[in-house]
C-alpha cells in the first residue's frame, strides 16, 4: 500500500459515496488497510491511526502490550484516558460504564451524538460518573440494561457484549449495518444473542477469536484490547468519511517520533540489488514503522551506485546499470523513511570476490594486499604482518574516504552518510610505513614505537577521528544538508562509570582506538549507532548489554548528538530481540542488525511486534 498522508489528501480513498458503495465494499477495503488480526486482537496503525500522526503518550505501563499503538491512537482520538498521566492499566478489565463512555466519546467526537439524551431510568446509574454516556447509548438503542431498571455500570463487559455494543453503534449511531461474516467459533452457540454481532465484527476485522475455533464470549475485555476494538471501529468510520482526523500532531520532542527506528540492510544477499527487492524491503520496514534505513552501498570499496571515485562493483547479482541509491531514495522518502548510505571504510577484501574479476582501480589491487608493498594503504602489525584493513594513519586513506563521502553528499538526496569500521583492528595495528612516516613527521619521534607507547596510541586514536572530521568537511563542502552517522564499537564490559573516564577504560577506546565518545561529546557526528551485538540468553553478554545501554542512555541525555543503540537481532530469540529494542529506545532510538536476519531463528514477526508496541518507546522524562 503506498504511503499516503491523510493531512495532505482528504480521505484519499473517497469512500463516502453511499449511492454506489456498499458496506461490503467498505469492509473489503478496510481489510486491505489493516494487517491480519492475530489471536491477541492486536492492532497496528494505518489510516485513522496513521502512526506518523499519532502523538506518544506518557504511559509507562503500556510498553509491552501488543495494543500499545492502538492505545496511543485511542487517546489521540479522545476515546480513551489513562488512570493517571503515567498509567493506563492495560490489563484491567473494562467495565460496562467505561465501555459506554468510550462509545459515547466516539459518537461525540465524530458529530453523531444528540446534544441531550433522556434518562434511561436505570436506578444504579444516577449520579454515576458515566450516567450521561449510558443515557446517550440507551437513547440510541445501542446499550441496554441487565434489567429494565439496572445497568450494572461497574461490572466487566464481556467479549460478546462488546461485540453487540459496537455492532449496534454502527447500525444505530451511524446508519451503517455491518454485513454478517463467518462463525468459526464452536463456543458461540446458535441461540447466543450476541452471535450475529460477533460474526459482523469478525467480518469487519474489528475482532477475532482467542483461537481459530474459540471466541470465549464470556471472557472480560481488558482495557488494552478495548483500545484496539475502538480504533479499528474508527478506521471504518474514517474510510466511510464519517470521522475527521484529530487536529493534534506530534511535537518536535515527541517521545516516539523524535527517536530513530530502523535497520541496517547489507549487501550480502539480493535485497538491495533489484527494484523488486528494494520495494519489498521498504514495504516490510514501513509496516514495521521504521523511519531510518541504513543501506550498504559500498561493500569492499566497490560502488553499488554511480560513482567516479569508486569502481563499479563486479557483483554478478546486480545489473550493471542498476543504481541502488537512485532506486531506494525516492521509494523510502515517499514512505517518510530516511536513507543513510552505509560505507564500510576499513575492509578491502572478502572471499565473495575470490572468483570475480577485479574492477579497474579497485582498492584491493591498487592499495590492498594485492598491491606492491610500497603502494599499500592497508595496515600492518607491530611484528610486520599485513592486514586487509585500511590504516587510518595513512594520509591517502583519509583523503579517499573524504572523496567517497563528498561525492555521495553532492550527488544524492541522502539524509545521512553512515561510516562503519572507522577503527583499527587492534592496538597492535597501525604500522604501515606510510603511517609511521606521517607519525614521525608530525611528532618528531624516531624509531618504531611499541604498541603500548602512549604517544603513539594517542596519535593513532586521533587518526580515526581525522577520518570522521575529513568526512564531515567533505559533506559541508558539498553544500547539501546531509548528516554524518557512524556505527561504533561496544565490545565486552561497558564503561565502569557513565562518563568519559568510564569510556576510556573500554575496549573501544583501548583496543580498536575508536574514541567515539569524544566524537559525540565534541559534536563531530550527528548520530552514532553503538553495535550492541550481545546474546540476551548468555548471562555475561546480558550484563555487557545492560552496562553499555546504561552508558548510552546517559550519553544521549548529556549531548545533542543522537545516540541510537543497535541491538544484534540475529543473535537473539524474537522475544529477547524485542526486549533489547525496548531497552535501546530509552536512548535516542534503536537500529536493528539486520533487516535480513532480525532474529536468531530468522523469523519476520518481530517487525509486527515492534509496530504494535511502537518499538517499546520510553516516555520522555
Amino acid at each position: 500500500m503506498p504511503y499516503l498522508d491523510p493531512t495532505a489528501v482528504r480521505n484519499p480513498r473517497s469512500l463516502r459515496t453511499r449511492a454506489v458503495l456498499t458496506v461490503g465494499m467498505v469492509l473489503a477495503l478496510v481489510a486491505a488497510l489493516l494487517p491480519s488480526v492475530p489471536a491477541a486482537d492486536a492492532a497496528t496503525g494505518s489510516g485513522a491511526c496513521a502512526t506518523h500522526l499519532v502523538p506518544a503518550t506518557g504511559f509507562t505501563d503500556t510498553a509491552t502490550t501488543p495494543h500499545r499503538a492502538a492505545i496511543d491512537c485511542a487517546v489521540w482520538w479522545g476515546l480513551a484516558e489513562g488512570r493517571s498521566t503515567t498509567g493506563f492499566a492495560p490489563t484491567d478489565n473494562v467495565t460496562r460504564g467505561q465501555t459506554a463512555a468510550m462509545i459515547a466519546r466516539l459518537l461525540r467526537t465524530t458529530g453523531h451524538a444528540p446534544s441531550t439524551a433522556p434518562s434511561a431510568g436505570f436506578t444504579d446509574t444516577v449520579g454515576h460518573v458515566f450516567e450521561a454516556d449510558i443515557d446517550l447509548l440507551a437513547s440510541l438503542g445501542i446499550a441496554a440494561g441487565v434489567t429494565t431498571s439496572r445497568y450494572e455500570p461497574d461490572l466487566p463487559v464481556s467479549r460478546a457484549q462488546m461485540a453487540s455494543l459496537l455492532a449496534r453503534t454502527f447500525e444505530h449511531g451511524y446508519d451503517l449495518l455491518l454485513p454478517p461474516g463467518p462463525m468459526p467459533f464452536g463456543d458461540v452457540p446458535v441461540d447466543n444473542v450476541h452471535r450475529e454481532a460477533i460474526s459482523r465484527l469478525v467480518a469487519a476485522n474489528i475482532t477475532s477469536g482467542v483461537t481459530a475455533t474459540t471466541f470465549e464470549p464470556r471472557r472480560a475485555v481488558p482495557r488494552d484490547q478495548m483500545a484496539s476494538f475502538v480504533t479499528r471501529s474508527v478506521q471504518i468510520l474514517w474510510v466511510e468519511e464519517l470521522a475527521e482526523l484529530p487536529a493534534t500532531r506530534p511535537a518536535a520532542d515527541d517521545a516516539y517520533h523524535s527517536r530513530m527506528r530502523g535497520a541496517w540492510v547489507h549487501l550480502f544477499d539480493d535485497t538491495l540489488k533489484s527494484r523488486a527487492g528494494i520495494r519489498t524491503m521498504v514495504d516490510e520496514l514501513a509496516a514495521a514503522d521504521v523511519n531510518v534505513i541504513i543501506a550498504q552501498v559500498v561493500r569492499r570499496h566497490d560502488a553499488y551506485y554511480t560513482s567516479n571515485v569508486l569502481p563499479r562493483t563486479p557483483d554478478p547479482r546486480i545489473a550493471t546499470d542498476f543504481d541502488v541509491l537512485a532506486e531506494l531514495i525516492p521509494i523510502a522518502h515517499a514512505r517518510g523513511i530516511e536513507v543513510h548510505a552505509w560505507f564500510s571504510v576499513a575492509p578491502t577484501w572478502h572471499d565473495v570476490y575470490r572468483d570475480l574479476p577485479a574492477p579497474a582501480g579497485w582498492m584491493h589491487t591498487e592499495h590492498g594486499l594485492a598491491a606492491p608493498e610500497n603502494r599499500r594503504w592497508v595496515s600492518r602489525t607491530v611484528d610486520g604482518s599485513w592486514s586487509s584493513y585500511l590504516d587510518p594513519g595513512v594520509p591517502g586513506v583519509q583523503e579517499h574516504v573524504a572523496a567517497v563521502v563528498g561525492e555521495l553528499a553532492e550527488n544524492y538526496d541522502l539524509d545521512a552518510i553512515h561510516l562503519d569500521y572507522v577503527r583499527y583492528e587492534s592496538a597492535r595495528h597501525g604500522y604501515n610505513p606510510l603511517a609511521l612516516a606521517q607519525y614521525r613527521a608530525e611528532t618528531g619521534a624516531t624509531g618504531t614505537p611499541a604498541a603500548t607507547d602512549t604517544r603513539w596510541t594517542n596519535w593513532r586514536r586521533e587518526q580515526t577521528r581525522q577520518v570522521i572530521l575529513g568526512a564531515r568537511e567533505a559533506i559541508q563542502a558539498s553544500g547539501n544538508s546531509v548528516d554524518l552517522s557512524a556505527a561504533v564499537i561496544t565490545w565486552g564490559d561497558g564503561p565502569a562509570t557513565r562518563d568519559r573516564a568510564g569510556f576510556q577504560g573500554t575496549l573501544a577506546y583501548t583496543r580498536v582506538l575508536q574514541d567515539w565518545d569524544g566524537w559525540v561529546r565534541r559534536g563531530e557526528v550527528d548520530a552514532v549507532m553503538p553495535m550492541n551485538y550481545f546474546r540476551a540468553h548468555d548471562p555475561t553478554q546480558a550484563r555487557w548489554f545492560a552496562q553499555w545501554i546504561g552508558y548510552e542512555v546517559a550519553l544521549a541525555r548529556e549531548t545533542d548528538v543522537q545516540v541510537v543503540p543497535g541491538p544484534g537481532g540475529y543473535l537473539n530469540h524474537p522475544s529477547n530481540g524485542v526486549r533489547q529494542v525496548r531497552a535501546a529506545m530509552a536512548a535516542d532510538g534503536a537500529m536493528v542488525y539486520s533487516y535480513q536476519q532480525p532474529t536468531e531463528d530468522n523469523t519476520r514477526e518481530i517487525w509486527t511486534r515492534l509496530a504494535q508496541t511502537r518499538w517499546g518507546y520510553a516516555p520522555r522524562r
